[in-house]
């Protein structure tokens, strides 16, 4: 199951957003604890302004509206607005409106110092529209059991009952904090919460930009070497710990490559020197051979086997030091793929059957180092199976060339080492059957060399595939 990516940017913002709300939370417990605040705070902004106006629309119609059509304009509100309209006296006492049981903490913020009053009529105007002067305390809180929100609002009018004119409050009642929307609306907080997050991403984009593109480029750098691109160098301008790592990664870098070629110069010399002697020996046996006794000659039979055995080894590990400057040593050419794969077939398997599936491709590139990748790949499939198919097909700009075969396979856990030098799979350590553990790896290099890549997997049914895919013009 592939795993989830998630960017490092990601992470450190996520982490900075969690660690601003530990802080806001903390800063809110702080703030309550000390100041004790309530709902209250929030008509201080738009709430309370909402309140306000509410209020004036309630008032200026329940002027105009006989008394005992007040509990009407009441029920009209609360089927308009979703919310439960109420109207209080000064004492605390519900006057008009659905009847409600108020909580201890509500009634004590009901009463106020209002007293009733008895007034004359002012001539031509309605007993009930008496009002006074602009006097508005607000309140809001939540209670409990069930869970509701009082917003209330002391109007300037009064309500004529008993012979006194009663200062009345009115009072919202909802089961949300928003009231329904009247209130306010959550979308401008999200909407804020939204722009705090952008602003701080946008805030954090230069310090983190930079450590993820530097851990970017550090991680390129680190599979370049890892396939023997000893040359890659990082910039280390930075003054920070990534600085210090680029710095750490490009002495690794120099020093793996100038490991690496002096490991590379001693096998080809070693290799090198080895073949004088080798061939010496091989003309000293040949000489002892013709002066030998017929007893000696199965003796001498196996020393020139061990000898030839030696030569050829020699012989794959020259070829193998080689393949490391073909580049270099080798020009590209244009030709035809059909051609070399026959030639190929033609040298390696010339009393072995082998299907093939070609098209007329031309290439333009290392021709030798494709034929060598291509010649030891079919090697070892005539060496370890049969029932031998190539491919090629081709890709904007690739060729894919696959050989497979109905042999015994290899073990999964050895596939991913089947291209290293000198790893040989159980199956093919004998030396009877076994080569040096070379041909793969050389097949791995030449491909390189061609700037392509090479890859083996079990075949369906049995049997391995190896597959090649080159560029058809070398870079």
């Amino acid at each position: 199951m592939r795993k989830l990516r998630f960017p490092l940017y990601s992470k450190i913002l996520l982490w900075f957003l969690v660690n601003l709300w530990v802080v806001v939370v903390i800063g809110l417990f702080y703030a309550r604890v000390t100041f004790r605040p309530g709902l209250d705070m929030l008509l201080n902004g738009p709430a309370g302004a909402q309140i306000e106006l509410l209020a004036v629309h309630l008032t200026d119609t329940l002027i105009t509206r006989p008394q005992d059509e007040w509990n009407a304009v009441l029920r009209d509100y609360h089927a308009d607005k979703g919310v439960t309209f109420t109207l209080f006296t000064s004492d605390g006492r519900q006057l008009l409106g659905e009847r409600v049981d108020v909580p201890d903490e509500v009634q004590k913020r009901l009463i106020d110092k209002r007293e009733p009053e008895t007034r004359l009529r002012p001539p031509g105007r309605p007993e009930h529209d008496i009002r006074m002067q602009p006097r508005k305390p607000r309140f809001m809180l939540r209670s409990e059991s069930p869970t509701r929100y009082w917003s209330g609002m002391h109007l300037d009018t009064m309500y004529g009952a008993d012979g006194l004119w009663h200062p009345l409050t009115m009072v919202m009642i909802a089961d949300g904090v928003t009231a329904n929307g009247l209130l306010f609306e959550w979308w401008p907080w999200i909407a804020v919460l939204l722009m705090g997050v952008g602003a701080s991403a946008l805030i954090w984009i230069p310090i983190v930009g930079g450590i993820t593109r530097a851990i970017r480029r550090t991680n390129e750098a680190s599979k370049r070497i890892a396939a023997g691109q000893f040359d890659v160098r990082l910039q280390d301008h930075r003054m920070d710990e990534l600085g210090e790592l680029a710095t750490s990664v490009n002495t690794m870098a120099a020093q793996l490559g100038e490991y690496v070629a002096q490991q590379r110069r001693i096998t080809a010399d070693v290799a090198h020197e080895l073949c004088s002697p080798i061939a010496r020996m091989q003309m000293a046996l040949g000489v002892i051979g013709q002066r030998g006794t017929p007893e000696q000659a199965s003796y001498i039979s196996k020393l020139d086997h061990e000898l030839q055995h030696m030569a050829k080894l020699v012989e794959e590990v020259l070829a193998f030091s080689k393949t490391e400057m073909l580049r270099d040593n080798e020009a590209s050419e244009t030709f035809e793929l059909s051609e070399l794969i026959q030639s190929v077939i033609a040298r390696e398997a010339p009393e072995t059957p082998v299907h093939t599936e070609l098209k007329k491709l031309t290439l333009c590139t290392l021709r030798g180092a494709l034929d060598r990748a291509i010649g030891n790949v079919l090697r070892n499939a005539v060496r370890y199976a049969s029932d031998i198919t190539i491919r090629a097909t081709t890709a904007p700009g690739t060729v894919t060339i696959r050989v497979e075969d109905r042999g015994p396979g290899v073990s999964e856990h050895a596939l991913p080492r089947l291209f290293e030098a000198f790893y040989r799979p159980d199956a093919a350590r004998g030396r009877n059957a076994g080569g040096s553990g070379l041909g793969l790896a050389i097949t791995r290099r030449c491909v390189t060399a061609c700037g392509g890549t090479v890859t083996a997997r079990n075949h369906e049914g049995g049997g391995l595939m190896v597959e090649m895919v080159v560029p058809t013009m070398l870079q």
